[in-house]
């Protein structure tokens, strides 16, 4: 049995009142993506949230066996 393992990467605005509405749009595409991905039988086994000044990326690490 193999593990396949696959990451997915979302930076997200820092929140000023100009970039709230990105901010949301961004955060929500993350639910989706992660929803997808555990619908498709990977298992969200990290997450780690890496800030900025003007960005915070999060990186979500997934594996599934074959």
């Amino acid at each position: 049995m193999t593990q396949q393992i696959t990451t997915v990467a979302t930076v997200v605005p820092t929140v000023t009142e100009e970039g709230l509405q990105r901010q949301l749009r961004k955060v929500g595409e993350r639910e989706s993506d992660l929803v997808q991905l555990a619908a498709a039988g990977w298992t969200l086994t990290h997450s780690h949230a890496i800030s900025g000044t003007e960005y915070t990326t999060f990186v979500d690490t997934f594996t599934r066996s074959e």
